[in-house]
């Protein structure tokens, strides 16, 4: 396979405190994976299956086609920088979260932003009432599908259904890699209360994850997603099974970048003047290994300046597209997330 700009470049070695080192008698190629919570991705159009009315033209949001193109060009502006300054394709794989359907994605990967990356989609519909589920993007020059199937997230409250927890399997340049996408159930009537639910959702993952490396110990493992917990919250840290630091790795766990991260103070959204990293990517140890194969350099979170709010009460927090019931025309409520992997070059 023809990999047509593969960066064979030394990346400055001071990205981030989370980083592993390269060599800088070494040259690499250099890729990314991300994930972004996009805060209610809607068409215009009334689902009878789903609870979608208030994003109609007619709906308490008036959303409209012209809001709609705008959320779409929003979204693909954001994507089509992340990662860029390391690689000029860009992001290989992007997970996302709150997708309506898969014709959203489609829009979007369409926009002229995006275009010329040929993303393809992968998106399966769950039973959560609202409607919104994980999708999943990939550049086809990068990463091959062998195989897609989601699973169902059993909650304490049977009544309620939440979001599926999208599985994507196949080659990243012939190397086995699987993703999960994971939007955990939400903190609503308080992160206590609601705790069970994330926790559940955390053993489903952990379970999905341990099935995939019985078959093939080699595979890499990435979970992605908004699990509405921080890298220090039970779920993630118990559950899962993570730790923060590479030099205390684990066979059997899985590496949190985004725990230097957070204990840095550094989030991906805000909430009443108070940061959270909820959008996180974690990693299996066959990720951290020398670079005679794809694995992780640095994490980021990409909160540049034009994706903060400039004004107001909510000034420096991600720049939403709704505030309340007012119409912002911003971008999401939560920042993107990305790794930088690398592959020392032959």
């Amino acid at each position: 396979m023809k990999l047509r700009s593969l960066l064979i470049i030394f990346i400055v070695a001071s990205l981030t405190s989370s980083a592993q080192k390269l060599r800088k008698d070494k040259n690499y190629f250099i890729s990314a994976i991300g994930f972004w919570n996009v805060e209610n991705l809607y068409d215009t159009l009334n689902d009878v299956w789903k609870n979608d009315e208030e994003f109609t033209p007619s709906g308490t949001n008036a959303w409209t086609g012209p809001r709609y193109w705008t959320k779409i060009d929003r979204l693909a502006e954001v994507i089509s920088q992340m990662a860029t300054d390391v690689t000029p394709d860009g992001l290989a794989i992007l997970g996302l979260c709150e997708i309506e359907n898969k014709s959203v994605v489609e829009d979007l990967v369409k926009n002229v932003r995006l275009k010329k990356r040929n993303y393809k989609v992968l998106h399966i519909e769950g039973p959560d009432a609202r409607g919104v589920d994980p999708s999943f993007i990939y550049n086809p020059t990068y990463f091959t599908v062998t195989k897609s199937v989601s699973y169902h997230v059993t909650l304490p409250d049977t009544g309620y259904k939440t979001r599926d927890i999208l599985v994507i399997s196949g080659l990243f340049n012939g190397e086995p890699l699987s993703v999960l996408i994971n939007h955990w159930p939400s903190r609503r009537g308080g992160e206590l209360k609601s705790r069970q639910g994330r926790i559940n959702a955390a053993t489903m993952a952990r379970h999905i994850a341990d099935s995939i490396v019985k078959l093939n110990p080699e595979t890499k493992i990435a979970i992605m997603g908004d699990l509405n917990d921080d890298p220090t919250n039970e779920s993630v840290k118990k559950h899962i099974g993570t730790y923060g630091d590479v030099k205390e790795a684990v066979a059997g766990d899985y590496f949190n970048p985004m725990e230097k991260l957070f204990a840095d103070g550094i989030g991906s959204l805000a909430w009443k003047d108070s940061w959270n990293l909820f959008d996180q990517i974690l990693l299996n140890k066959p990720f951290l290994g020398e670079y005679f194969s794809w694995n992780y350099y640095t994490v980021r979170v990409f909160n540049k300046a034009f994706l903060k709010s400039d004004h107001g009460n909510f000034k420096g927090y991600p720049f939403r597209t709704y505030s309340g019931s007012a119409y912002t025309a911003g971008y999401s409520d939560h920042f993107p997330v990305y790794i930088v992997i690398a592959k020392e070059k032959k």
